[in-house]
């Protein structure tokens, strides 16, 4: 099978994965957040010998917890946009496309998964999540331009050092 014809599977299976994780209603979603949070704060406070006070744990797990949410968000974007331009580098669009249509596919798919959060128990669209969203697909795409190009200076500099006469 051609790398082609299957070049836009990763960028699918992201969404599902985004939107499965969309349509889980506020509870279940903050009880996993809150989860990492917490392992988070378990690990902190066994590694420095650092014991948080009930009051100053509850602060610093809330806040903790907003920025977990808010990571999620900005990564798996950031993995969207990238799979996207995977896509369009199969597909031999060129630099400026790649970045344009990975970052407008991506943030126009934010934008229809905060719409879906608004049928979801308890959750709710944000534009500001939509921001982060097309933040994070920003860097993924940019990143994974990045990444590609210096794997292929890297190669290209193998490659005449392979074929340089000694």
């Amino acid at each position: 099978m051609k790398l082609k014809s299957i070049s836009w599977l990763p960028a699918v299976i992201i969404m599902v994965i985004i939107f499965y994780f969309s349509a889980k209603p506020a509870i279940t979603s903050a009880e996993s957040s809150l989860r990492i949070s917490q392992t988070l704060i378990n690990a902190y406070e066994s590694f420095t010998d650092v014991s948080f006070e009930e009051l100053v744990r509850s602060q610093v797990l809330s806040e903790l917890d907003h920025a977990v949410r808010k990571t999620a968000h900005f990564i798996e974007y950031a993995l969207l946009a990238a799979a996207f331009v995977f896509h369009f580098t199969i597909r031999k669009v060129g630099s400026r496309g790649k970045l344009g249509f990975s970052v407008l596919i991506t943030a126009v798919y934010a934008m229809t998964d905060e719409f879906h959060q608004t049928f979801v128990p308890g959750r709710s669209g944000q534009v500001s999540d939509v921001l982060l969203d097309s933040c994070g697909a920003i860097t993924g795409a940019l990143g994974f331009l990045l990444l590609t190009a210096i794997m292929v200076r890297f190669r290209n500099k193998a490659l005449k050092r392979a074929i340089k006469p000694q």
